[in-house]
């Protein structure tokens, strides 16, 4: 049986201290499991990483790519395990 994916043995690393920093102005707490469980939030964090956004170009390193976005999906549909 695979391993379930957890917040955070598996997503929170996923993201930089630049990467929370650079969300958290515009309300999005990827360092905060509580907000990240939520689906809706979740769902526009994974929409953001699937369509390359994320991080913006300005931050000088390569998006997140779809490794992140397979995770971030695996996650929500494995119920938002902590």
């Amino acid at each position: 049986m695979p391993n379930t994916v957890s917040y955070a043995r598996d997503i929170r690393p996923l993201f930089t201290a630049m990467d929370v920093e650079h969300m958290r102005p515009m309300g999005v707490l990827l360092d905060d499991f509580t907000y990240m469980s939520d689906p809706g939030h979740a769902q526009g964090v994974l929409d953001q990483v699937s369509s390359g956004s994320m991080p913006p170009a300005r931050q000088r390193r390569a998006a997140v790519g779809p490794t992140t976005s397979s995770a971030v999906q695996d996650w929500i549909n494995d119920g938002f395990k902590l």
